[in-house]
């Protein structure tokens, strides 16, 4: 074989060689394109999975936070509204004409009087409706069951209703302190008359 066949035959099987090689690096770069792509779309829908999983995170933490201060709101309503009717409560029972209140007084004292001798100090707002003449009544009614009231004074630190003594022994019967001791139970029943 003549010396330019010979370069021939070799600059052939080099162009030959030389297809293939691109050949082969074109499939490979073709399946590494595609191995690319594919990867690419994994990790976006990895990517979309973990973001759309943070986002409705976020929404149910403003969503529970949105919640709790609905509900606080909604409490703090219960409670001004059921404020209003103990307002309303002490009201009337404070504008009672002088009979019936004075009647009330009356129940709320028998129950607490025990035998003993007694003082008791009234609402200065109640100075009509609880006056030195009617203590002195029931404490004609009391002599009888061996327990004495004595009146001691008229008390502007007290709103409605009285103190009541005996000894060292104080007992707050201020229409305030009364409806107060109430009001848990009373709470629950009218929270439930007046929001169910």
């Amino acid at each position: 074989m003549s010396l330019e066949k010979l370069l021939e035959k070799i600059q052939s099987d080099g162009e030959k060689k030389g297809k293939e090689i691109i050949a082969a690096a074109g499939k490979k770069a073709s399946k590494i394109l595609q191995e690319a792509e594919l990867k690419k779309e994994s990790l976006k829908k990895e990517y979309i999975t973990l973001e759309s999983a943070k986002i409705k995170q976020e929404i149910e933490g403003k969503k529970a936070i949105l919640q709790i201060e609905a509900r606080k709101k909604l409490l703090a309503k219960k409670q001004e509204a059921l404020e209003t009717v103990y307002q309303k409560a002490m009201a009337e029972i404070t504008s009672l004409p002088t009979a019936p209140y004075q009647n009330f007084i009356e129940k709320r004292l028998f129950s607490l009087l025990e035998k003993g001798d007694y003082e008791i100090i009234v609402a200065a707002n109640d100075r009509e409706k609880i006056s030195k003449n009617f203590i002195e009544g029931l404490n004609q009614k009391l002599k009888e069951k061996k327990i004495g009231l004595k009146f001691v004074s008229f008390s502007p630190s007290i709103k409605n209703g009285f103190v009541l003594r005996q000894g060292n022994v104080e007992i707050n019967s201020s229409l305030e302190e009364i409806l107060k001791r109430k009001r848990g139970n009373l709470d629950i029943k009218l929270g439930k008359l007046l929001f169910e």
